[in-house]
């Protein structure tokens, strides 16, 4: 049996693992319970170019025509804790928001890349 490779379904998970692994150790380098750790600006960065890593991955999936729970699980991070990021930086809810809603992420792309991988082929 041949089995068809999709491209743009791989970029589109390698897409999201980026974005997931951009905003975790963002995450991490920006954490910190007394002041401002000495990494914070780069961590910060990080955490925005995560999410709007994650931000292109939903418009992605939009566009794709993929299941609104894939949509919605990758627009979450980008708009909850990029938005926290942006509001309160300092805060710890950016950090909470991102233990629940990068692994979210990360599981509705795992959940979608089978149906998607061996899905008969489109085309004759």
């Amino acid at each position: 049996m041949k089995s068809f490779i999709r491209w743009k379904v791989g970029l589109w998970a390698l897409l999201v693992l980026l974005a997931a692994a951009l905003m975790a150790c963002g995450l991490a380098d920006s954490f910190s319970f007394i002041g401002r750790s000495p990494t914070y600006f780069e961590g910060h960065r990080m955490v925005l170019l995560g999410a709007l890593a994650f931000g292109a991955a939903s418009v992605w999936a939009a566009m794709e025509r993929r299941s609104l729970r894939v949509i919605v699980s990758t627009a979450l991070p980008a708009v909850v804790v990029g938005g926290l990021a942006v509001q309160l930086p300092d805060g710890l809810l950016q950090h909470i928001a991102g233990l629940a809603l990068i692994p979210i992420a990360l599981l509705a792309m795992l959940v979608e890349l089978p149906a998607e991988i061996y899905a008969p082929p489109d085309g004759p």
